[in-house]
C-alpha cells in the first residue's frame, strides 16, 4: 500500500507560517496604535489678515472698488477678527496727505460696515524716500492646522517594525482643522449665555398641567398637500 504524503508539504507550510508570524509578533510596534489624531494633534495659530489700499499723490478719495474691499474686510472681521483692526498711514512719503485723507474715509467706511468705531485703532510707519506707499489694514486671526502632517506616503507594504504609517490620521487632522468655524474655540472656549428660565419655567407649567409644551402655529405656519398631488 502506497503512502500518502501530501499531507506534509502543508504541514510544512504550516508551520513555516507560524514560525514567521510568531518572529513579527516579537518585534512589536514601534509605536502603539491609537486614535487617527494622536499622531497628528491640531494646533492653533496667530495669523496676520492684511489689506493693502494703493494710493496715488493726488487722490481726492477711495475709488467705489476701495470701498467694496473694505467692506468685506469688515465682514471678515467680523467675522473672525480679534483685537484692534490697524490702519498704518504712511509718513514721509508722496502719498502721505492722500493717505490721511484715505485713512478718515477709511474709518468711516468700516465703521458703517459695522465695525465698532473704538476697534480701529490709526498708527504711522515710515516710508521716507518711498514712492505710491499704500495705505495698510492689518488684523489679527486663529487658524488651525494639523502638526507633522507629511506631504508623502511611504510604501505601505513594507512595514518591518510592524508599526503605522507617519501620515496616519493626517487627513482627517486637516479635514477637521479645515472645518472648525472659528479656531479660537480651541484656545478659549466660546461664551455661553445664560439659559432662559422664564421660557423653562413656561415649558414645565405646561408639562405638569398635562398640556402640549410646543409652541401653537397659527394658521398662516399651518401646511397641506395641495389637492393636486395627491
Amino acid at each position: 500500500m502506497q503512502k500518502d504524503t501530501s499531507a506534509f508539504p502543508l504541514k510544512t507550510l504550516l508551520c513555516g507560517a507560524l514560525t514567521l508570524g510568531l518572529v513579527a509578533c516579537a518585534t512589536g510596534p514601534k509605536t502603539p496604535w491609537g486614535l487617527p489624531g494622536d499622531q497628528h494633534k491640531i494646533t492653533v495659530q496667530r495669523a496676520q489678515e492684511r489689506l493693502n489700499i494703493v494710493l496715488a499723490p493726488n487722490m481726492a478719495g477711495l475709488t467705489r472698488i476701495q470701498k467694496r474691499n473694505l467692506s468685506g474686510f469688515a465682514a471678515a472681521y467680523m467675522d473672525h477678527g480679534y483685537g484692534p483692526l490697524t490702519i498704518s498711514v504712511p509718513q514721509g512719503a508722496d502719498t502721505s496727505a492722500a493717505a490721511r485723507r484715505a485713512a478718515m474715509q477709511t474709518r468711516k467706511t468700516l465703521s458703517e460696515a459695522g465695525v465698532d468705531w473704538a476697534i480701529i485703532v490709526q498708527a504711522p510707519y515710515q516710508a521716507n524716500g518711498l514712492t505710491n506707499s499704500p495705505l495698510l489694514l492689518t488684523f489679527t486671526r486663529y487658524v488651525a492646522s494639523a502638526a507633522n502632517c507629511g506631504g508623502q506616503w511611504k510604501n505601505l507594504a513594507t512595514h518591518p517594525g510592524n508599526n503605522e504609517s507617519d501620515n496616519f490620521g493626517c487627513a482627517l487632522a486637516a479635514n477637521t482643522a479645515a472645518m472648525i468655524a472659528d479656531p479660537y474655540d480651541l484656545v478659549r472656549p466660546a461664551r455661553i449665555d445664560p439659559a432662559s428660565t422664564s421660557r423653562r419655567q413656561t415649558i414645565m407649567d405646561k408639562y405638569i398641567a398635562g398640556k402640549p409644551t410646543g409652541a401653537e402655529r397659527s394658521k398662516d405656519e399651518k401646511g397641506t398637500v395641495s389637492d393636486a398631488v395627491k
